[in-house]
């Protein structure tokens, strides 16, 4: 394994990257070591190489078309105004210094296996290295549904560079074809299926979200934060709250309350 000090380490989520940084400063609180993390959500939305203003343009529209139907009681303006994004050329850039190695983190996570699906294909002539986090078990007395680098314990760590290794070649040309094959579907959602990435339809929530409802009005939070416990795949609260707006805007569900707030939105099946 190459000098992880001097690497950058490739990470999804805030949370995942807090993770590291907690680990990094514990342990090597003197080494200033690189980590490059991507911050918005691969399991959902159009999904391109994110490499051009072009791309990130279809990348912003689409969420920012979800912001605008989640808050239906303020003007688009708000909306432009309100609804930002990260610098989006910088969180996506594959323009990595060559004399940096480079270690992706990952595990049986959807958005964790996009990522790494991505520099794969990207990266083809960079040599890559990798920290799959299925060969490194959860210590924990949660029962999750995903092994990624947000639920470790930093503490638990301790030695996890011993499983870092090379990424062959024949996998790193497998993780990309899946990468091209999953931007050819032109579907919106992207779950993990029995350790596969399956592109799946906008409505794919949908009936779990109606599952959960009942004939009494109930807090449109709880109904989500429910709804998100029984996937298998991370699907984040945003795009939960769109799809439950969707189901009202079909008649599906009845609602009371604020539906520009989450917290102040009751719904209930009609």
């Amino acid at each position: 394994m190459i000098d992880f000090k001097k690497a950058i380490h490739l990470v999804y989520s805030n949370p995942g990257r807090g993770t590291l940084e907690s680990y990094f400063r514990t342990h090597f609180p003197d080494d200033k070591i690189q980590i490059h993390c991507i911050y918005n959500d691969l399991t959902t939305g159009p999904l391109n190489d994110l490499t051009s203003p072009l791309d990130y343009e279809k990348f912003t529209s689409y969420w920012k078309k979800i912001d605008t139907i989640c808050s239906p009681n303020t003007t688009e303006n708000d909306h432009e105004s309100d609804f930002q994004f990260s610098d989006l050329s910088s969180e996506f850039s594959i323009d990595f210094p060559k004399e940096k190695p480079l270690i992706i983190w990952y595990g049986s996570e959807a958005g964790e296996k996009l990522m790494l699906y991505r520099y794969c294909s990207l990266l083809k002539d960079r040599e890559l290295h990798e920290i799959n986090l299925d060969d490194w078990p959860v210590n924990s007395e949660h029962d999750y549904t995903t092994n990624c680098l947000a639920i470790q314990d930093p503490e638990d760590l301790d030695g996890i560079f011993n499983i870092g290794k090379k990424i062959e070649e024949h996998h790193k040309l497998l993780y990309g074809d899946e990468w091209e094959r999953l931007k050819g579907d032109q579907k919106t959602n992207r779950i993990l299926q029995d350790d596969d990435i399956i592109s799946v339809n906008e409505e794919y929530y949908d009936q779990s979200i109606l599952d959960n409802c009942t004939s009494d009005y109930q807090k449109a939070a709880r109904i989500i934060g429910e709804t998100m416990g029984k996937q298998k795949s991370t699907i984040g609260d945003y795009y939960l709250l769109y799809r439950i707006h969707m189901l009202i805007n079909e008649k599906l569900l009845e609602w009371k309350g604020n539906r520009s707030i989450m917290r102040h939105l009751e719904i209930r099946k009609k």
